[in-house]
Order: C-alpha cells, then sequence, then structure tokens
C-alpha cells in the first residue's frame, strides 16, 4: 500500500493527461507508467512525440518495485473531486485501488511490456528558458500556426537561444509572431530547434512559474528535446524535422511610412461588434479606414456596411487605409496585455505587411485586398 497526497497525485494527473493522444491510436498509449522505485514513485504518460514524467512523493519501505500500466484519464476522475488530504492505492492480482473517505474504486493494470520506450540517452546541455516566458511566447505563436505544413514548417514553432535571449517564432505564411524573452545560455553555442505544434502547446501549459527550464538534447539514434521544469518534471520531445521559413528577411526594414497606435480595447470591441458582418464575406475583410477622421474599421456585405469609429486612435505620418482577415487581427489584439497597440506600416513599394509591435513582440501580419 502507498499513501500519496492528494493534492499532488491530482496536479501530476493532470499535467499526464496533457500527453494522452487525442484520437485513439495505440490503445497502450491511453494509460500511465505507475513505477516505484528505490522509494521513489515516477509516472509516465507519452503519445510517441512526447514523453512526460513527474515524479510525486510516495512514502513507503525503499524495497518495493512497482512497475505497472493503469488507464490514466480513468484514474485522474477517480483523483480529482476527492476531497481526503491523502489517497491510499494498493496494487494486487491485477487491480489497481484507490482508497480513500471510505470509497474504492477499482482500476484495470497490466505489465509495461508494450509501453513504448522513453529515449534515454547522452544529454548535451543547451541553455535555460524563463519559465513565465516561455508560456507566454509560445501562447503568442501558436494561434500563428498553419492547420497543415506545406513546402515549409509552417505548422511547427522555431526556438532559438541566443545567450541571454530565446526566440520563439511562428508562421502560416499570412502572419508571423516573434517573441523573446530572458534565458541563460551564455557558456554553449546558439542553439534552435522546431517544436511540433503539440509539444509547444503541452509547454504552454505546463510551464508558468518563477523559475527556469533546462533544456538539453538527448541522443540515441535520433535527437531529443529534453526540458527539465524546476519541480523535477521531465518533457522529452521529438522535434520537427524540414525547413523553417528564413523569417529575418520578411521583417521589414525600410523607413517608416506611418505609425498608428490603437487603443485595444475600443479596437477590440469594434472588431467584435464586426465579427457578424466580416464573417459573411469570402475573405472576412474588415478595412481600418486611418483616412477618415475620426479613423474608423469597417466591414461590408453584400452592399451593406458596418462601420465604428476609433476615436482614440493616433496617427503619425501618412494616413492610409489597409484590410485584414478578421479572425487573423482578432487573434493578434486578444494575445496582447497592454492598453494600447502599435501598428508600422512602411512604403507599398518596400513592404505590404503591416508590423505591430511591443515589448518583445513583433507581429507581422499580410493586409488583404478588396
Amino acid at each position: 500500500m502507498s499513501v500519496i497526497n492528494t493534492n499532488q497525485l491530482k496536479s501530476a494527473l493532470e499535467r499526464l493527461c496533457l500527453v494522452l493522444p487525442k484520437r485513439g491510436t495505440l490503445p497502450v498509449l491511453e494509460n500511465l507508467r505507475w513505477r516505484v522505485a528505490k522509494g521513489h514513485l515516477d509516472l509516465t504518460a507519452t503519445d510517441l512525440d512526447n514523453s512526460l514524467i513527474i515524479s510525486v512523493p510516495s512514502p513507503g519501505p525503499p524495497t518495493w518495485n512497482i512497475d505497472v500500466l493503469v488507464p490514466a484519464k480513468d484514474l485522474y476522475q477517480a483523483v480529482k473531486t476527492e476531497t481526503a488530504p491523502n489517497v491510499e492505492i494498493k496494487i494486487h492480482e491485477g487491480k489497481f485501488e484507490v482508497h480513500a473517505n471510505k470509497r474504492m474504486v477499482e482500476l484495470p493494470c497490466v505489465e509495461p511490456k508494450n509501453f513504448p520506450r522513453i529515449p534515454d540517452g547522452e544529454l548535451s546541455f543547451r541553455g535555460q528558458i524563463l519559465c513565465s516566458a516561455l508560456q507566454a511566447a509560445l501562447n503568442k505563436a501558436l494561434f500563428c500556426l498553419s492547420p497543415e505544413s506545406t513546402r515549409y514548417c509552417t505548422d511547427t514553432i522555431k526556438l532559438e537561444l541566443r545567450e541571454s535571449k530565446f526566440r520563439v517564432v511562428g508562421t502560416d505564411g499570412h502572419r508571423l509572431s516573434m517573441v523573446e524573452g530572458a534565458a541563460k545560455n551564455e557558456a554553449t553555442p546558439e542553439f534552435s530547434t522546431l517544436l511540433l505544434r503539440s509539444t509547444a502547446a503541452i509547454l504552454s501549459k505546463l510551464s508558468g512559474e518563477s523559475s527556469w527550464v533546462k533544456l538539453s538534447t538527448c541522443r540515441e539514434e535520433t535527437e531529443h528535446n529534453l526540458f527539465l521544469l524546476s519541480d523535477g518534471s521531465m518533457l522529452i520531445a521529438r522535434p520537427s524535422q524540414g525547413q523553417f521559413p528564413n523569417y529575418e528577411n520578411v521583417i521589414p526594414k525600410a523607413p517608416l511610412e506611418s505609425r498608428v497606435v490603437f487603443q485595444r480595447e475600443e479596437l477590440l470591441d469594434g472588431l467584435t461588434k464586426l465579427a457578424s458582418t466580416a464573417k459573411k464575406s469570402p475573405s472576412s475583410l474588415v478595412k481600418l479606414e486611418l483616412s477618415k477622421s475620426p479613423a474608423c474599421i469597417k466591414a461590408e456585405h453584400d452592399g451593406a456596411a458596418n462601420r465604428i469609429a476609433l476615436e482614440h486612435t493616433r496617427i503619425l505620418g501618412k494616413a492610409r487605409d489597409i484590410g485584414f482577415n478578421h479572425q487573423y487581427l482578432t487573434q493578434y489584439v486578444k494575445s496582447l496585455e497592454t492598453e494600447s497597440i502599435s501598428m508600422k506600416l512602411f512604403p507599398k513599394g518596400k513592404s505590404e505587411a503591416a508590423l505591430f509591435d511591443s515589448f518583445r513582440y513583433q507581429h507581422l501580419l499580410m493586409p488583404l485586398r478588396d
């Protein structure tokens, strides 16, 4: 019998469920590996691309050796509503029993012989990344990814480490997010890797504390990324293969034609009110009419126009109208936490793209034509 803190087990199971495949593939992947050795309990879940290992304190004789597979979601459902401070675990005769508050939940368990092998080759340390900054960066890049890959890896995120900063880049060819944050990489060369969408989504939910994530690479037959969190949890992830677009070449460097500063809440309110009209048009176009006074945001469909004034918008330089995909612009505005939004426009002969920028966050968005 093992006695485990309920809240610690809940937290571990909640995070492990992030790794479970969303669609049924191999039945064995619906299980987590429950392994006790030398007085330590390690819980492991994998979808073949990502493997998460979490250690949970489990008082018991150091001679105990237990290694079984148990249905992950069923175990989480059994534990997540439990109010007792501790739960007792009994494993015998192919049954996994959870005891607490005069309640007993019985689940099947099997030997882990069919569970995928987790890469554990030689490690090469690459650097450290601030957890909270990594979470924010990934969330700002994930919405930019393409639903499918094309010639370039537009369904993956590029992660770079450069001395005292990291950079996360995501693009679908129509928009691009580039976000930077604090890192520690002074003793090693610059490093870059491509994160699968699933890896980035998991990391965005695992991190968030004011601490550091240690990044290493693990090489066996192929190289894997290993992210070590401050609580000892490990995410081992297969990197994406292929070519990422040369994003630095598309960031406009020409002299500015104008800078436009919006009030975030006013722009978001306008986008919300125009949503029903914009979504009816084939391109979901919304136009920023910056040449008007005051500036407006407009959507049209089938001869009907819906226009909202943006009275707090400031324009420095040449004023011109520009249109964007409603969904793309809305997703960017929602990703910000600032009170204002800065947009840079460049001469059309140099660059048609609009560059939105805030502290350590640049977002490139291609305009739409009428």
